[in-house]
């Protein structure tokens, strides 16, 4: 008879701690993989409703970190013309007061710039207060980490004065990034608790732990995390950061991450930093990544039109029936946040020749011939 070796058992142990550790930290990543996007309402027997304006598939949002009032304007303006040639939409995270010497101020030349970009669309969002936190000023791998190690009061007063700054400098802000990813599920509370809309960010909430980009950049829809009001937008990149070595390997990886998202019908958050981004090929890159998505059916928003959308379409419930030869499609939206153009595809083979989409209280939105096919409205 073998004898059982119990020195085994130990290992195999260890082995089954770290695989239910990494199945538990990535659980956001599943749950896409295997139940789709968090809606109330995808679909039913009779109809779909698109997750987004328009009858469009995915959404790509562009993001850019890191402006400050030490950046160039031409910088910034070199960025905008290649985004404005293919009609898309940025987010530029401003840092208000950059390593506690350099604040935005209203009427720097960087800031014409930036408001002048907002009046086409683009939009300014708050990076943090300083992107540096003295206690740490001699450790290198904690320089720029500003938010995560401090305590509740104290991110709360960084991330208000920073906001303020960016207020005072003309800008009305919507959203937050934390300096190199360090947010807490305090912060998240902080930013909860000041009615910031929406977050962007790279780690899974509320665990921190799982940095990997296979996990944490794959989480293909908006969520609210740790049960909060505030959405958090999971982002991709950089893929622009090796100044003058970018080359088609990097566009090849940009593109295959791109088309997962697209494929799942998901929201594409493309990360930056404005000075990689300004030099050497990547702007190059960009300008080739958003060539290949012209094909695509895209919606391109800034974050605060995706996440005033996502509000609105993730609460949105439908009920449709079918009585004498028309379809019924009453629309209840629980939100305040209008839906613009959102569709709705009706299913092959339905019993019906017309159909009536009503709102909450009975109301007649829409009405007409199911041999439309789609229908767009404003809810």
């Amino acid at each position: 008879m073998p004898s059982f070796d119990i020195s085994m058992i130990i290992p195999l142990a260890a082995v089954a701690i770290v695989l239910l550790a990494v199945i538990y930290l990535t659980r956001y990543y599943y749950r896409d993989l295997l139940f789709g996007p968090p809606v109330d309402f995808d679909g039913d027997s009779y109809v779909e409703i698109g997750l987004y304006p328009g009858n469009c598939r995915a959404a790509l949002v562009f993001t850019c970190d890191d402006v400050n009032a030490m950046t160039k304007p031409e910088k910034v303006v070199k960025v905008l013309n290649v985004l404005d040639k293919y009609e898309t939409k940025t987010v530029f995270f401003l840092i208000p007061f950059f390593k506690g010497r350099y604040m935005m101020v209203k009427d720097s030349e960087v800031v014409k710039v930036l408001k002048e970009a907002e009046q086409r669309g683009h939009e300014v969002a708050q990076h943090g207060l300083t992107h540096a936190t003295v206690r740490r000023r001699m450790l290198f791998l904690g320089w720029g980490k500003e938010l995560g190690s401090l305590p509740y009061s104290e991110q709360k007063r960084r991330i208000k004065k920073g906001r303020k700054i960016l207020e005072l400098a003309g800008f009305t802000i919507h959203g937050f990034r934390s300096p190199a990813f360090s947010a807490s599920i305090d912060t998240l509370k902080v930013l909860d608790s000041e009615e910031f809309l929406y977050t962007s960010d790279t780690r899974i909430r509320p665990i921190m732990l799982m940095s990997n980009k296979r996990f944490c950049e794959s989480l293909y829809y908006p969520y609210h995390p740790g049960g909060l009001g505030i959405l958090d937008f999971t982002n991709n990149g950089d893929y622009f950061w090796g100044y003058t070595k970018l080359g088609r390997e990097d566009l090849r990886s940009l593109k295959h991450r791109f088309n997962k998202f697209y494929e799942r019908r998901g929201a594409f958050v493309l990360l930056s930093h404005i000075e990689p981004l300004s030099r050497g090929k990547g702007l190059k890159i960009l300008e080739e990544f958003l060539k290949y998505t012209q094909t695509k059916s895209l919606w391109k928003p800034n974050l605060r039109e995706l996440a005033e959308w996502w509000n609105a379409r993730e609460a949105l419930f439908a009920v449709s029936e079918i009585k004498k030869n028309t379809l019924l499609i009453r629309l209840e939206k629980s939100s305040d946040y209008t839906l613009k153009n959102l569709t709705i595809k009706f299913k092959p083979n339905i019993p019906a020749q017309s159909y009536e989409i009503l709102d909450a209280n009975g109301a007649l939105l829409k009405k007409g011939k199911i041999s439309e096919s789609v229908v767009l409205l404003d809810v």
